[in-house]
């Protein structure tokens, strides 16, 4: 409760559907677009971020590091150090506790932090291919369910046992299909009311320049911050900072960025693709379930995603004495682990964990986000806490906005603060489950 990292701002991109509007940009591309977004309303001179930490659980094929990428991606200084961090849907989450965590150790005072994910850009596997296929047929592995929607401990798709854990639970599919049109409905209302608009930036994404998204100015590269006290002892030419890169290896960032300027044809998404206007209790009871005798539907359950979020973070005093606005403070975190089919039951296990460390009753918390990553994983995680479902998610959640699983957390974070400084103040919570039985929780205040 005695934190010291606030947020100074946050943007995120629009959600794409599998194959959408979005595809054709990589992980790394969305990363940046929210990263520069984020710096940019927040204020900060680029030049100040000294590290970055990106939730990310797609890397297969990615390449190195992936939030080293969005360094360089960003415009941001060679000398801004990165780290991936991958806990599945509590990446991103994940991501801002451990920026805040640098920052209360006083390890930093101005952090950059989120996460990324572009599920249509997972890449298929041949794990037999190094060693060679003697004889027979091979298997191609899709790493997209291998590495993110698969319980690796009981094989079986999350979707799977999610449904097992529903009729256990007794959760019913007119319940899922209610609580789905219902986000649905809070999302669309949201983005036709402009409550979005503090966390979603457009992006123009460009349909001859693949890869490209179209802007109106590239960043202006950061300078790099060396350290002050480094440098040898006499001073020298023989200093260990002191050295420049060959033209070879020298980085040309208009070259390399993902983005672009000029008059170049691009189509604009601006709001997440996946939210259904016309989406009613007709049409989703209409529905097949994914499993034979399951309740779990392609309409109860988030979609297949691509999408960024990104905040900046910087410690009180930073903001202070640099004369930024404070959105709102990272007050606390907890994260549990229970049996692993049942992620249903962790977000509220780790929101009652937080909640028991901080002091705090239920009833004190103003803003409820716990993430879709099936309706009865909320509706269950409300019933756990005896929260009424009302109170959870008005602006709609990951049934509707879609599920970027690497993104989500820091998403859901993010739309905390928004509706926290849209009523004035208060506490908020954002909890969230992850593959492997695991359960995170943030507290949030906002003044």
């Amino acid at each position: 409760m005695n934190s010291k990292a606030v947020v100074l701002g946050l943007a995120r991109t629009p959600f794409g559907r599998l194959s959408g509007s979005l595809a054709s940009l990589e992980a790394t591309t969305l990363g940046a677009a929210a990263l520069v977004a984020a710096i940019e309303r927040s204020g900060v001179d680029p030049a100040e971020i000294e590290h970055l930490v990106f939730g990310h659980v797609l890397q297969a094929g990615a390449g190195q590091n992936p939030a080293r990428q969005v360094v360089f991606k960003s415009g941001l200084a060679k000398t801004v150090t990165a780290e991936t961090v991958n806990k599945v849907c509590a990446s991103g989450l994940l991501a801002v506790v451990n920026a805040a965590r640098l920052i209360n150790e006083e390890s930093n005072a101005l952090v950059g932090a989120g996460g990324m994910e572009s599920m249509s850009n997972a890449p298929y596997l041949l794990k037999e291919a190094r060693s060679g296929y003697r004889f027979g047929d091979g298997r191609l592995i899709d790493a997209m369910i291998h590495d993110g929607l698969w319980d690796y401990y009981f094989p079986m798709t999350m979707a799977a046992q999610g449904a097992k854990v529903a009729n256990e639970l007794g959760v019913s599919r007119e319940e899922q299909d209610r609580f789905a049109y219902e986000s649905h409905w809070r999302a669309t209302q949201a983005q036709n009311n402009g409550e979005l608009a503090d966390e979603i930036v457009p992006l123009r994404v460009a349909t001859k320049a693949k890869g490209k998204i179209v802007v109106d100015k590239l960043p202006e590269p950061a300078r790099a911050r060396v350290p002050v006290a480094a440098g040898s002892s006499n001073g020298g030419a023989d200093a260990v900072w002191d050295h420049q890169p060959s033209k070879e290896f020298t980085l040309n960032y208009g070259e390399w960025a993902p983005f672009i300027t000029g008059d170049v044809p691009s189509t604009t998404l601006d709001r997440d693709e996946s939210v259904r206007a016309d989406a009613s209790l007709e049409s989703m009871a209409k529905l097949r379930p994914i499993d034979k005798d399951g309740t779990i539907t392609a309409g109860n359950a988030p979609g297949i995603n691509d999408g960024a979020a990104a905040l900046i973070l910087a410690s009180a005093e930073y903001a202070r004495s640099h004369g930024h606005e404070a959105l709102a403070t990272i007050l606390d975190h907890t994260t549990v682990a229970w049996d692993s089919p049942y992620i249903a039951l962790t977000p509220a296990m780790a929101a009652q964990k937080l909640l028991a460390k901080a002091g705090l009753r239920k009833e004190q918390i103003d803003v409820w986000e716990i993430n879709e990553a099936f309706s009865a994983v909320a509706l269950t995680s409300a019933k756990r806490l005896g929260i009424d479902p009302e109170k959870i998610n008005r602006f709609g959640g990951a049934v509707a906005m879609g599920h970027p699983i690497g993104a989500s957390g820091a998403r859901l974070i993010g739309t905390v603060i928004n509706q926290l400084r849209k009523r004035g103040g208060g506490y908020g919570v954002a909890a969230i489950c992850s593959g492997g039985g695991q359960g995170d929780a943030v507290l949030i205040r906002a003044s």
